[in-house]
């Protein structure tokens, strides 16, 4: 069985997964969620 290699490097999903939080989950999650976590598909366009 083949290994898979990433499609990222682990600075690119950090990137993408700070990107996609400030532009689109931020705005609708920061209220009262202080300190909570959320998961973010990096890999999704949209």
């Amino acid at each position: 069985m083949a290994v898979r290699q990433p499609r990222y490097s682990k600075e690119e999903f950090a990137r993408r997964g700070d990107e996609i939080y400030e532009a689109q989950v931020r705005p609708q999650v920061e209220e009262g969620n202080h300190g909570k976590i959320v998961a973010i598909d990096s890999t999704r366009s949209n």
